[in-house]
């Protein structure tokens, strides 16, 4: 299973989670279409959200590698998403667990279809990038990592930021939690990956301490009469 980028090529196992940092949403479409090809020829089955234009370069892209796009949606191979509805809590809140359990929820029925495997690829910043605190955000990648990974799911996970919307320390948090990061033209493994299990409890450290400088100090009992 190759992620192709420019001409360099990475071997891709099943339950890997892979972040693409773009600068332009037209540097999506090539990387994911390769991947999602790749799905198809193995049976599996494939999905991949973005906003309108977004899909539309996915589908020209999946055309261009010689497949009949309208026909693997016919037969449920390929989804093409541009409602971000399904992916939100209620239709309109970004929480970690929930878009994780979609997630979940595709694997299983995917299976339960007679598809081996599944891969998954959604621009988040299109999905979340004004809902999502970057708590939620590192919460939600370093839960998939977790599920993902140390679970051994039959998934390929491949998330989309636009980098330039992102504060550079949560660049590099987010890189910390991705064995394999696509940033322009480079696919880079990440010598600094950190597990998953370690990440979540700063992660909760952090929201934890960030709640107390919010409430302020705590308050004085009164003095003696």
């Amino acid at each position: 299973m190759d992620l192709s980028v420019d001409g360099k090529s990475e071997r891709i196992p099943y339950s890997s989670h892979i972040c693409q940092l773009y600068s332009k949403v037209t540097e999506i479409a090539g990387v994911t279409a390769r991947l999602l090809r790749a799905g198809i020829v193995a049976s599996e089955k494939c999905l991949f959200a973005a906003a309108p234009a977004q899909v539309q370069e996915l589908r020209e892209e999946l055309v261009k590698l010689q497949l009949d796009v309208d026909d693997l949606i016919a037969k449920g191979q390929l989804i093409l998403s541009t409602d971000r509805e399904p992916f939100l809590s209620n239709g309109k809140r970004f929480d970690p667990y929930f878009l994780l359990s979609t997630h979940q929820t595709f694997i299983t029925q995917a299976l339960r279809d007679g598809w081996k495997a599944v891969r998954i690829s959604i621009d988040m910043t299109w999905l979340a990038g004004e809902l999502a605190t970057p708590e939620q955000l590192l919460k939600y990648e370093a839960l998939c990592d977790a599920v993902f990974t140390f679970q051994n799911r039959p998934i390929i996970a491949l998330m989309h930021y636009d980098y330039g919307k992102l504060l550079p320390s949560l660049v590099v948090e987010m890189l910390k939690l991705h064995p394999i990061s696509v940033v322009g033209k480079f696919i880079r493994r990440n010598p600094y990956y950190l597990n998953s299990e370690q990440y979540m409890i700063k992660i909760l450290r952090m929201h934890r301490e960030k709640e107390k400088k919010e409430s302020g100090p705590p308050e004085r009992g009164g003095g003696r009469d």
